[in-house]
């Protein structure tokens, strides 16, 4: 694993507001249950991920989706802001060739990876535009988009409206531009790909719920999630940690797990 620490621009934002609580992190979010899996397992096999495989999985996190691809053969690689959550995705795919990094700058020559993809991680980018066509300029095959769609009936928006009153008004302003909605309008994503000279051949929807085991869990992971480090640092934990709960509640099932309906939008587009 090589890190190549960056401190400007959105990947010196993000990093430390998603490492500061990687373990949090990685054990809910990327947890055994937590996000991603059917979108995961629609890419994995749309694309015929296999042993022949190269991959490069932009805004990897804690590495839970290369560890699947790892697992079909797949020989992978990830880059995040966070050193921290970096460092996860080493211990969970020691063979891969993971770095700490910006989208927008990525560390590997042209025509590099069969593979590149971003799991709602290019609209945290300053330059949407830039950071696509790094990702198209190191794949010599498909770069797959995933954004969330449907944001007026989704979980997560709704538990962030408990918590938007705890944020710093400028952090609010911030994530409009740059944060997990900023591609989800109509017409953002189709005009960011066009201009960084992608080809889109194929354009799903993909239902993936995110089940938390518990209360105490999902409370976790969103005072754990990375923008709600500027709510914790402007209103305290406690308070987080109240208004988490309580947005959280209204989606514990009969078992008293946590079930937030989502919907995400994944594009396979070629160079």
């Amino acid at each position: 694993m090589r890190q190549d620490e960056r401190s400007s621009g959105s990947a010196g934002r993000w990093g430390p507001m998603f490492g500061a609580r990687a373990r949090d992190w990685a054990e809910t979010w990327e947890g055994p249950l937590g996000w991603g899996t059917p979108v995961y397992e629609y890419v994995l096999d749309r694309t015929a991920v296999g042993s022949n495989t190269t991959l490069l999985d932009c805004g990897c996190g804690a590495g839970r989706f290369p560890r699947m691809a790892a697992d079909r053969g797949a020989a992978v690689a990830g880059i995040d802001a966070a050193a921290a959550l970096i460092a996860i995705a080493g211990e969970r795919t020691s063979e891969g060739d993971f770095r700490v990094g910006d989208l927008e700058a990525l560390p590997w020559p042209d025509d590099s990876f069969d593979l590149v993809t971003g799991f709602s991680a290019f609209q945290f980018a300053d330059d949407k535009v830039r950071a696509l066509s790094e990702a198209g300029r190191v794949a010599r095959g498909d770069v797959v988009v995933v954004i969330p769609v449907r944001t007026a009936e989704s979980g997560i928006p709704e538990v962030f409206k408990s918590l938007v009153p705890l944020f710093p008004p400028e952090a609010l302003a911030s994530m409009k531009e740059t944060g997990m909605f900023a591609l989800s309008e109509p017409g953002k994503l189709e005009h960011v790909i066009s201009a960084a000279a992608l080809r889109p051949y194929d354009d799903e929807e993909i239902e993936c719920p995110i089940v938390f085991e518990d209360l105490t869990t999902a409370v976790r992971a969103f005072v754990g999630a990375g923008p709600a480090a500027a709510a914790v640092a402007n209103a305290g934990e406690p308070a987080v940690t109240e208004a988490a709960r309580a947005g959280v509640d209204p989606f514990t099932d009969e078992d008293d797990r946590v079930v937030l309906p989502a919907w995400y939008r994944v594009v396979l587009t070629r160079p």
